[in-house]
């Protein structure tokens, strides 16, 4: 079987179900089906989350569990900024390879480490497709990665490390210290081999205690896609520094401050819903920037547990969506029946509201969709209200 005609078998299944073409195996006895099925797969899996990868059907896959633990295309991009340009950097949990080529485009110098020999050869044979630069290669390790560096010579402008979250039975972990290699056991190790050191962490971890626990973090960074918090990502330096800041990215919006500035920033509270309503990013919402975006932007906050926002007006660069306030209804009987009458499709939100959002939905019978979006929630004052928005 020539790769040639892999790969045409590839593309003229791609949309195909692995399963069934497994089970019709024997329609193709020159092709190795199983490994057709495995890659169709986890073409089918990444190509919306690594596009320039899905763009070439050379490539190989292992199993499924690295195609989940992988970084998507848009935050490993977001990871080059850490990067000197020509620097000399280390991946010392290599996995699939995604987070090393993506920061590999920027550095002069790169190694990959990983324990997973089956990952090594599929990483060599994935990197030397995409290489496009003549003379450069990056030097891959199989292998306990910081037992690799204790070995190796020299100094690194940046150390990579995405520690695994999941414990000996397979199970979701989220605290640094529960993840492999633990973090606080080998951070002081790391620094003494490099400038700096950059670790992914789950999205669900506690920012303030990761903050408390690892006091050489100079830049704690929330990236968000498509409005989900997908990467926190921890920049160590050695030596003593002023305290850390938060950056909360999604897409284009980014939002940084320094967490003693939160408690201490003016918030303006609203009396009445004006003719816009903000609704923070989810990234800024995991950083707990609440007062700081009524200071900034002068918005006035709907209540100090209310995370929504009113002007009348627009704002430039707000971090997060804004709607046009069409009109506010105090929650009651009459406001259910009146939406129900009105109605057949409303997005809705409950913030703040003895109400969720499922059970709210439910209360009033009204199907999701439209271009109406319903936020319930309480004012300051404590009165519940309805608050109709164009999408």
């Amino acid at each position: 079987m020539s790769e040639e005609n892999f790969i045409r078998f590839l593309l003229e299944h791609e949309g195909d179900d692995p399963d069934r073409l497994l089970l019709s195996a024997r329609r193709w006895p020159d092709i190795d089906v199983r490994r057709a099925a495995r890659v169709i797969e986890a073409r089918q899996k990444i190509r919306e989350k690594l596009p320039s990868w899905y763009a070439r059907p050379e490539l190989d896959y292992p199993d499924s569990l690295p195609l989940e633990q992988c970084s998507s295309e848009t935050t490993a991009r977001y990871k080059q900024q850490f990067v000197p340009e020509g620097g000399r950097i280390a991946d010392l949990t290599g996995g699939l390879g995604v987070d090393c080529w993506f920061l590999s485009r920027k550095a002069g110098e790169v190694h990959y480490c990983e324990r997973n020999e089956s990952l090594c050869t599929t990483a060599r044979h994935n990197f030397d497709i995409l290489e496009d630069r003549p003379g450069f290669r990056i030097e891959i390790h199989p292998g306990d990665g910081l037992q690799w560096l204790r070995e190796s010579a020299g100094h690194f402008d940046l150390i990579y490390l995405d520690p695994a979250r999941r414990d000996k039975s397979a199970r979701r972990v989220y605290d640094i210290s529960d993840c492999e290699p633990d973090l606080k056991a080998c951070k002081s190790f790391l620094l003494q081999h490099a400038d700096r050191v950059l670790v992914k962490i789950s999205p669900m971890a506690d920012i303030s205690r990761t903050l408390a626990e690892i006091p050489e973090i100079r830049e704690l960074h929330i990236v968000a896609v498509g409005g989900e918090v997908k990467e926190l990502l921890l920049l160590l330096q050695p030596g003593n520094a002023p305290a850390p800041r938060i950056l909360a990215a999604d897409g284009v919006n980014r939002f940084a401050f320094y967490p003693e500035e939160e408690p201490e920033a003016e918030v303006r509270y609203a009396d009445q819903v004006g003719s816009c309503l903000f609704q923070p990013s989810k990234a800024l919402r995991k950083a707990g920037a609440f007062r700081l975006l009524s200071a900034r932007f002068g918005l006035a906050k709907l209540a100090p547990s209310t995370h929504l926002y009113t002007a009348d007006g627009p704002v430039t660069g707000f971090p997060g969506k804004t709607f046009e306030v069409e009109e506010v209804l105090d929650w009651g009987k009459h406001a259910q029946r009146q939406l129900r009458q009105r109605f057949n499709q409303l997005e809705m939100t409950a913030l703040n509201f003895p109400l969720d959002t499922e059970a709210l939905r439910r209360r009033l019978g009204i199907a999701g969709g439209g271009s109406r979006h319903l936020f319930a929630t309480t004012l300051s004052d404590k009165s519940k209200i309805l608050i109709i928005c164009k999408q």
